[in-house]
């Protein structure tokens, strides 16, 4: 029996997609007839009622949710994804830090960005104020998200990569958020580590078929390719 990943495009699934394409797995891919920003409804509630995705079945039947989770299953359980030819980790600890950092600190944030009604008691609120206080807890939630980066920035120092001088599944997952965040200059390297990722060999497919068509970023188009 394969992995089978739910996902839609655009969304948290994509390092998940790429740790399995580019590690060999076999893995059949469910795309969900979703756009981001937009609310799942009853799509994913066969496998995850949390209705959230990205969401990986294991060949083994277990059902794993979170991003992050997914990520830090599979480094565990296959070689190739941390010690592959393109995928390295041999810094568990720090993988898992940045993994979870990104997840608490980054992701949550840019979700409280983008679907502000979750995060806020509207009863008995007008239009216009609900408006407001969405718009305002949107504001806070893109601005931790950017705190959060530059943080994350200061980490990466000169390294090419956040654990070294080779690309892990935290880069294919601090990549997306980047990406999220859209581009700041005061985020120049996270920039750069963004665009690597976007150009490498393995993820360059995987990454136009995500982000390409509605993302302000279009190195595929212009940059070399990262191998």
């Amino acid at each position: 029996m394969p992995y089978v990943l739910y996902n839609r495009l655009g969304s948290g699934g994509f390092p998940v997609e790429v740790m399995l394409s580019a590690c060999g797995l076999d893995y059949t891919y469910e795309p969900l007839d979703s756009v981001p920003s937009s609310d799942l409804g009853t799509l994913i509630d066969h496998v995850n009622k949390w209705r959230q995705v990205p969401v990986l079945e294991t060949p083994d039947g277990q059902v794993i949710t979170e991003t992050a989770a997914i990520l830090a299953y599979l480094d565990q359980t296959e070689a190739a994804c941390r010690a592959g030819p393109h995928l390295w980790n041999d810094s568990p600890g720090q993988f898992l830090r940045w993994c979870v950092f990104l997840s608490v600190n980054v992701y949550e944030s840019i979700l409280r960005r983008i679907y502000g009604p979750r995060y806020i008691d509207l009863t008995d609120c007008s239009d216009e104020d609900a408006k407001a206080l969405c718009t305002r807890v949107g504001r806070a939630g893109r601005d931790r998200a950017h705190q959060a980066l530059l943080f994350v920035q200061e980490n990466l120092g000169d390294k090419p990569f956040l654990l070294g001088e080779r690309m892990s599944a935290a880069d294919l997952y601090l990549a997306m958020v980047t990406a999220w965040h859209r581009r700041h200059p005061d985020l120049p390297k996270l920039a750069s580590l963004a665009e690597r990722v976007a150009t490498h060999r393995e993820v360059r497919g995987i990454w136009q078929r995500n982000f390409g068509h509605r993302l302000q970023e279009q190195w595929q188009d212009t940059a070399p390719e990262w191998s």
